[in-house]
C-alpha cells in the first residue's frame, strides 16, 4: 500500500491584476519619481531599495492622485478576504500606511514583516523583465526536522537533492507589471535583486481591520469609536 502525504496549513498568497489608464499610470510614476528626488539627501545603504515609508511619505494613497488606485486596491483586498471565507460586511478595512518603493539595478528589499498590521500588499506599477520578484519565507520551515537542514547550503554540499514545496524555506512569486500581491502582514518576505537596467516601482501598503460590532469577539480589534483615551 502506497504511503499518503498530507500537505496541511498552506499559506495563501493572492495575486491579481489592476489595470490603470496610461495617463493615470504616468502621472503616478512621475509623482513617485519626484518624491524620490526630493528625498535624495536622506542617505540609504548601498544596494537597498528606496522606500517611501522611511523617507516621510508613508501615506501615499491619501493623495488625491491615488483616489482611483486606492479604490481598486481596496476591491482586491476584499476579494482576498472573501477567498478566506471572511464576511466583509462585519468588518471595516483601513489603509494604515501606504508608500512607494523604487528598486534600481542591483538593489533589493531585505527580509522583513509588517507586524503592526493585518494585511499587506504590493502593486507593481512598473516591472521590467529581470527586475526581481517577491520572495516569501517561513522560519523555521514546518518540515525542518533538524535545525539548519533546509538551507541553500545543504543543496551545495549535496545533503539535499533538490528543493520542493515541502522542504523549501523560501518561495518566489513571479510578478509582472500591473500585478498586485496580497498576504498576511506577519509573513516574512523580501525582494530579489533587480538585474535589469531599469527600475522596478511598486506601491506597498498595510491594512488594519476592525470589527463593526465586537460583541462575542474576544481577540479581534474592536472599532476605534469605542476606544477610550486617557
Amino acid at each position: 500500500m502506497a504511503p499518503e502525504v498530507f500537505d496541511i496549513f498552506p499559506l495563501s498568497v493572492f495575486k491579481d491584476t489592476i489595470l490603470l489608464k496610461s495617463n493615470e499610470k504616468q502621472e503616478i510614476l512621475k509623482y513617485i519619481l519626484n518624491i524620490e528626488k526630493e528625498t535624495e539627501n536622506i542617505s540609504k545603504r548601498k544596494h537597498d531599495a528606496w522606500l517611501g515609508d522611511t523617507k516621510g511619505h508613508e501615506y501615499l494613497l491619501k493623495n488625491p492622485k491615488m483616489h482611483n488606485l486606492a479604490k481598486l486596491i481596496g476591491e482586491k483586498v476584499k476579494a482576498y478576504a472573501e477567498m478566506l471565507s471572511v464576511d466583509n460586511e462585519k468588518i471595516n478595512f483601513f489603509y494604515q500606511r501606504s508608500w512607494a518603493t523604487i528598486t534600481r539595478k542591483e538593489e533589493n528589499i531585505k527580509i522583513h514583516s509588517h507586524d503592526q498590521s493585518n494585511i499587506s500588499f504590493a502593486y507593481y506599477l512598473l516591472k521590467p523583465e529581470n527586475s526581481g520578484n517577491i520572495s516569501f519565507l517561513v522560519e523555521p520551515p514546518p518540515n525542518e526536522f533538524a535545525t539548519g537542514l533546509l538551507d541553500q547550503e545543504k543543496i551545495k554540499i549535496g545533503l539535499l537533492k533538490n528543493f520542493s514545496k515541502r522542504n523549501a524555506p523560501t518561495v518566489d512569486i513571479h510578478t509582472k507589471e500591473d500585478d498586485i500581491v496580497i498576504f498576511p502582514s506577519k509573513t516574512k518576505h523580501a525582494t530579489l535583486p533587480n538585474t535589469s537596467d531599469n527600475p522596478r516601482i511598486s506601491i506597498s501598503g498595510d491594512i488594519s481591520i476592525m470589527l463593526k460590532e465586537s460583541f462575542g469577539h474576544e481577540r479581534l480589534m474592536p472599532h476605534y469609536n469605542n476606544w477610550q483615551s486617557f
